[in-house]
C-alpha cells in the first residue's frame, strides 16, 4: 500500500484596479457585516457570475428587487389566479361600477407611491407592468412629439372582466402622474392608451372616474 498526502490546488490571485470610492464602500460594507474583505469581494464577483449565467445582469437584479420591494411595501399580495378570477367575475357582476372605481381609485394611490418612490415614476411604473404584472406578456410607451403618450397591454390569458380592471388601474396611475386619459378601449387580453400630459391635476378631478 502506498500513501501520500494530497494538498488542494492554490488558487491564484490578481491584482486589478479598483476606483478608490468603490474600494472604499467594499470596505465598508464588509467590516460591517464582520466579513473579510477578500471574502466579501469573491462574494461579489460569484454572484454577478450568477446572474451572467442566467442572461441577466447584478444591475438588472437590483432593479428587480427595487421594484419588488415597492410592490411589497405598497401592500401588493399574491394569490392563486382561479381565487382571484373566481373573486373579481363573482363581484363584476353585482358591484360592476364599485368594483371599477375601486381598481381606479387603486390606482390613483399606487401612481402617488411610485412618484414619491422614483425620479422617473413613468418609467418605473412600465417596468414594473412588464416584469411584476406575470401575466402581462408585452408593455409598449410611446411618446409623441406632441408631448402625448401611447400605452398598449397585452395580456393573452386575462378576461372582459380582468382587462377593464386592469385598464381602470393603469388609467389611475398614469393620471396620478399627471397625464389625463383621452381615449381607451379595450378588448379581451388587449388594453390601448391614449393619454396626454398635463400640469398638476386637481384631487377632485383626479378622484373621479
Amino acid at each position: 500500500m502506498v500513501s501520500g498526502s494530497t494538498t488542494a490546488p492554490k488558487k491564484d490571485k490578481k491584482f486589478i484596479a479598483v476606483r478608490s470610492d468603490l474600494l472604499q464602500k467594499v470596505i465598508e460594507i464588509s467590516n460591517k457585516k464582520g466579513k473579510s474583505f477578500y471574502g466579501f469581494v469573491n462574494e461579489i464577483f460569484e454572484q454577478a457570475i450568477k446572474a451572467e449565467e442566467r442572461n441577466t445582469s447584478l444591475a438588472e437584479v437590483v432593479e428587480f428587487f427595487d421594484l419588488m420591494e415597492s410592490m411589497k411595501k405598497s401592500g401588493a399580495t399574491v394569490t392563486r389566479r382561479d381565487i382571484f378570477n373566481y373573486t373579481v367575475q363573482r363581484l363584476y357582476m353585482k358591484e360592476k361600477d364599485a368594483l371599477l372605481k375601486k381598481w381606479y381609485h387603486s390606482g390613483v394611490w399606487y401612481g402617488r407611491y411610485l412618484a414619491t418612490k422614483f425620479e422617473n415614476a413613468v418609467d418605473a411604473f412600465r417596468k414594473i407592468l412588464a416584469s411584476c404584472f406575470w401575466e402581462i406578456t408585452e408593455v409598449e410607451f410611446t411618446n409623441r412629439d406632441d408631448g402625448s403618450l401611447s400605452l398598449r397591454i397585452l395580456v393573452p390569458t386575462h378576461s372582459h372582466e380582468n382587462t377593464e380592471l386592469l385598464s381602470k388601474f393603469i388609467q389611475g396611475v398614469m393620471n396620478a402622474l399627471t397625464y389625463k386619459t383621452l381615449k381607451e378601449e379595450f378588448w379581451e387580453g388587449i388594453i390601448t392608451l391614449e393619454l396626454t400630459k398635463r400640469g398638476k391635476i386637481p384631487d377632485m378631478e383626479l378622484d373621479s372616474i
